[in-house]
């Protein structure tokens, strides 16, 4: 009966870190290595990418296997003990804060950000065949420090297709879970050693509190949604001085915080 309707792709993967298990994602088993990275990076667990000296995965045995002897660290934003998405919480506002600011000075124009938008869509395969999958995209705009060497060769994150208007480097990634197409562009983006500091998040999903910690931890300044931030991302975003801009497809999308970085 399964076969007759679209289905969204999820089962658990364990995560493994110089043998020892961190996690059990409830994913779509696609583009594991980069969640992995991403899923480390973004929760401030692995600060520096070139100590990794292999990521492999098996998406028949349900595994992603990290070696990086000495380079990974407990969850700095204690995340694990996060149960409720979109449940305020001081201590996370906190938490977040003590991690420091994502630093000014970066601007991006409102269309560009429509144009990202729009092309991560067309990019996101299995969201337009099942209509129950999450996309995610990270964007550099023309102009911005892009890698050297084969990764500054990548289209759509080495996809294959043409990169966007305005855009010196895009990928694209999907998942059954909006953090973890989240953890995927952010890990595939660090693999190819990307200056996050130009750097735009665009997704497809409502904007809850672990993904503006995840911005904050890649230091990535801008977040940009078709859905709307919940409270607690707010917060945190205002805190941490992320822009947050929602209801991307609308007219009149919405900029909830730091609107000097966007130009309309």
């Amino acid at each position: 009966m399964k076969g007759q309707f679209p289905l969204a792709e999820e089962t658990p993967v364990e995560l493994l870190v110089n043998g020892e298990r961190v996690a059990v994602l409830m994913c779509t088993p696609r583009n594991l290595e980069d969640l992995a990275a991403g899923h480390l990076f973004s929760r401030g667990m692995l600060t520096d990418i070139s100590r990794v000296l292999t990521i492999g995965a098996c998406a028949d045995l349900r595994v992603v296997t990290v070696v990086a002897p000495g380079a990974v660290t407990p969850d700095r934003f204690g995340l694990g003990q996060v149960i409720a998405s979109g449940c305020g919480s001081a201590s996370v506002v906190a938490d977040a804060v003590a991690l420091g600011t994502v630093p000014a000075g970066f601007e991006v124009g409102l269309g560009k950000l429509k144009a990202w938008s729009r092309a991560m869509f067309e990019a996101a395969v299995l969201y337009r065949k099942t209509g129950g999958m999450h996309c995610a995209a990270l964007a550099l705009p023309i102009g911005a420090p892009v890698p050297e060497g084969p990764a500054a060769a990548l289209s759509m994150g080495g996809d294959g297709r043409d990169l966007p208007a305005d855009a010196s480097y895009f990928t694209v990634r999907e998942d059954v879970g909006r953090h973890n197409a989240v953890d995927k562009v952010i890990g595939r983006a660090c693999v190819d050693l990307v200056d996050f500091s130009s750097a735009c998040i665009l997704t497809s999903g409502r904007i809850a509190a672990d993904m503006i910690l995840k911005a904050v931890a890649a230091r990535v300044p801008v977040v940009v949604s078709r859905s709307i931030p919940t409270t607690t991302a707010f917060e945190i975003a205002e805190a941490t001085g992320v822009t947050i801009v929602g209801r991307i497809g609308d007219d009149e999308p919405i900029v909830y915080t730091r609107p000097e970085r966007i130009r309309l």
